[in-house]
């Protein structure tokens, strides 16, 4: 059972709601929320100004099958933690895409927001996806390792919930700012325009590593602990039971 908490911290203000409708209006909520939050508006703009293999790095990998997905668009040192846990998620089971900052420093100048992420080989793995598990990470509740999950196919959260809960791990409802209801969410833009996005906060993503080390160093050198495998096993567990109908 997911249980609702109030408003997290977020990497971009809230978005002001209520005084103007419909689609047009939410488009400008979340160019708004481009200008305030992120570097680059777009990938063009990002891969126009960092160099790819030196600031920043792509990894497509195949699986058995091209209707799941399993991504992080903010691998690396962006929201350190996100693109490991996407990697061991997919890993011989579908389809895995990380973007991954890679700088000595400033790694967020490499955040896209998610409702404007427009790589073209995410894209393309997305368009030939079913389902998609999109991996971030948040600030959350000072000092509590939890999951807030999102994103428009409530019956995939539901299964990861259940599964993560059973497992030990505490989940919430994903505040506004991180909710991933907006369609073109990178999350919901697979083939049944509907994705999960999975939000770890800062203590969980610290509790994966020995030492609660985040470093690239660290991340890089495959050690993990327990908890990080006990949760990948507990999201692979319900990916294996539901694809087979995808």
């Amino acid at each position: 059972m997911i249980r609702p908490r109030g408003r997290r911290p977020c990497r971009t203000p809230p978005l002001r709601r209520g005084r103007a409708g419909g689609r047009a209006a939410q488009d400008r909520l979340f160019e708004w929320e481009v200008v305030v939050g992120d570097v680059y508006a777009n990938y063009a703009q990002l891969a126009a100004g960092e160099d790819e293999g030196v600031d920043y790095t792509r990894t497509v990998i195949g699986g058995p099958t091209t209707s799941w997905a399993s991504i992080a668009i903010h691998g690396g040192g962006i929201e350190a933690g996100s693109g490991e846990l996407a990697l061991a998620v997919g890993d011989g089971l579908m389809n895995t895409y990380v973007f991954a900052g890679i700088k000595s420093s400033r790694n967020s100048d490499l955040h896209i927001t998610a409702t404007k992420f427009d790589e073209p080989q995410c894209l393309a793995l997305l368009a030939a996806a079913d389902r998609t598990i999109s991996v971030h990470g948040y600030t959350g509740t000072a000092g509590e390792p939890e999951t807030a999950l999102g994103g428009l196919d409530a019956s995939l959260a539901g299964d990861l919930s259940a599964a993560l809960t059973d497992q030990g791990f505490s989940v919430v409802a994903a505040s506004s700012e991180i909710s991933g209801s907006y369609p073109g969410n990178i999350c919901n833009r697979n083939r049944r325009g509907a994705g999960v996005q999975v939000e770890l906060s800062h203590a969980l993503r610290t509790s994966f590593f020995p030492d609660g080390d985040l470093t690239r160093s660290a991340r890089d050198s495959g050690r993990r602990t327990q908890l990080f495998h006990d949760y990948v096993e507990a999201v692979r567990s319900v990916v294996a039971v539901a694809q087979p109908a995808s």
